[in-house]
């Protein structure tokens, strides 16, 4: 779900922003996020209680949002 093309009145930015960083999970993934660069098993294992299709999805919804960056490392 994109949200670039959010119409609101006056005063909307907070519903805006709530409604791009609803959800169960996308506040606690943020929140450890703040702390630093984590690796997605790393987050998961932060996170706890959250299935991997779930993070992954949540993930992708944040990084097109544009609230998070992923960068893929060679291993």
């Amino acid at each position: 779900m994109r949200h670039e093309n959010y119409d609101c009145a006056e005063g909307c930015p907070v519903e805006a922003a709530l409604e791009i960083i609803g959800g169960k999970w996308k506040g606690v993934v943020l929140y450890h996020l703040s702390e630093g660069t984590m690796r997605f098993n790393e987050l998961q294992r932060t996170v706890g209680g959250v299935t991997q299709r779930v993070l992954t999805k949540q993930l992708r919804e944040m990084e097109a949002d544009g609230l998070v960056h992923r960068k893929v490392y060679p291993v």
